[in-house]
C-alpha cells in the first residue's frame, strides 16, 4: 500500500531542469503539479508522461499548491512571480498552510529582490525564499547514497525552507539545498558568481576556439593545450558542445550577472564585459534557431557554425 503523497508542489516550467526536479520531489513521494496550458502539445505530453498532473490554470495551480517552485529562464522571473500574484488575487486558497515561494531563477540580486517587494506588497500571505540551482538536472543514480545525483540549491530569505511547516525539512534535504542566512539576494548573488566562472569560461572558448579555426590552428591549439593544459581543454569541448541548447538561457543571465557585479561587486561599468559576453550567447543561440544542432555534436562542429555565421554578419 502507497503512502499518501507529502506537500503538493508546484514547479513552472517543465523545462530539463524543472522536469529533474519534478521527477525526483516524484520520487519522494510529493505531488507534482504544473501549468502548461499555453505551452506546446509536445511539452503537455512530456509532463503527463511523468506523472505531473496538469492545472488549466495560475489559479488552480496556486490554490492547491503548498511550495511553487519557480525554474524559468531568466528573462521570464519577473513575469512568471506577477502571474503567481494575479492568481492569487483571483483564487481561494483550500489550504490551511502558507504558500512558499522559491525563486530558483538565475537573476542578480536586485532583480530578485524587485521580485521580493511585489510578492510582499501584492500577496503578502506568500513566503518568499530567494535561490538559485547550481549543477545538472537530478537524475537517479545507483551509485549515490541517495539514489540521485542531484544539483546544489542554495537558498537565503528570512523564511528558511526546512523550518516551513508542511514537509519544509524534508523538502529541503530532498532539493539538497543550503541556507545561507536571512538576506535576501545572498543566494542569488551566489549563483552569479559561480556561473561568472563557468558560463564565463564557455564564453572565451567559443571565442578562442571560433578564431582559432578561422585561422586554420584549432588543431594546433588542441594539441597545445593537451600539452600545457589538458584540463582546460577537455572543459572547454565539453562545455562549448553542451552550450548549445542553453545559449538562449544563458543571454539574459550574463546581463545578470553583470548587473550582480556593478551593484554588489562595485564593478559599475567594468561588470559591462559581461553584456559583451551576453552577446557570444545570442550570436550561437541565432545559428541553433536557424539550421538546429545538426553537425554540433563536436567542438570543431560548433565552432565553425558559429564562425560562418559571424563572417556573414
Amino acid at each position: 500500500m502507497s503512502s499518501p503523497p507529502r506537500a503538493t508542489v508546484a514547479i513552472l516550467s517543465i523545462g530539463q531542469m524543472g522536469l529533474g526536479i519534478a521527477q525526483l520531489l516524484q520520487a519522494h513521494d510529493y505531488r507534482v503539479i504544473t501549468n502548461v496550458s499555453d505551452r506546446s502539445r509536445a511539452t503537455q505530453e512530456r509532463a503527463i508522461s511523468t506523472g505531473i498532473e496538469l492545472a488549466n490554470s495560475d489559479e488552480s495551480l496556486v490554490a492547491h499548491a503548498d511550495y511553487i517552485l519557480s525554474i524559468v529562464p531568466p528573462r521570464d522571473a519577473i513575469a512568471t512571480a506577477k502571474r503567481v500574484e494575479v492568481a492569487l488575487g483571483k483564487a481561494t486558497r483550500d489550504k490551511k498552510g502558507e504558500l512558499y515561494y522559491l525563486d530558483l531563477n538565475a537573476i542578480s540580486p536586485s532583480t530578485v529582490k524587485e521580485i521580493y517587494a511585489s510578492l510582499s506588497a501584492n500577496a503578502p500571505s506568500v513566503r518568499f525564499i530567494d535561490g538559485g540551482i547550481i549543477g545538472g538536472p537530478p537524475a537517479p543514480s545507483e551509485s549515490e547514497v541517495s539514489g540521485w545525483t542531484r544539483p546544489d540549491v542554495p537558498l537565503s530569505g528570512p523564511h528558511a525552507l526546512h523550518d516551513a511547516p508542511i514537509d519544509g525539512a524534508y523538502l529541503a534535504d530532498t532539493l539538497n539545498s543550503r541556507y545561507l542566512g536571512e538576506q535576501i539576494g545572498s543566494a542569488s548573488g551566489l549563483k552569479c558568481c559561480f556561473a561568472a566562472l563557468s558560463k564565463g569560461f564557455t564564453a572565451l572558448a567559443l571565442q578562442s576556439f571560433t578564431t582559432a579555426s578561422s585561422l586554420g590552428v584549432l588543431g594546433a591549439l588542441q594539441e597545445y593545450m593537451d600539452v600545457y593544459n589538458p584540463g582546460a581543454k577537455q572543459k572547454a569541448e565539453k562545455s562549448i558542445v553542451g552550450c548549445t541548447t542553453k545559449a538562449y538561457r544563458w543571454v539574459e543571465e550574463m546581463n545578470q550577472i553583470g548587473q550582480c557585479f556593478a551593484e554588489e561587486g562595485g564593478f559599475r561599468a567594468q561588470a559591462q564585459v559581461f553584456r559583451q559576453i551576453a552577446g557570444v550567447y545570442d550570436g550561437l543561440a541565432d545559428v541553433v534557431e536557424e539550421k538546429g544542432t545538426s553537425g554540433m555534436a563536436s567542438a570543431g562542429g560548433v565552432v565553425q557554425a558559429l564562425g560562418e555565421s559571424l563572417k556573414h554578419e
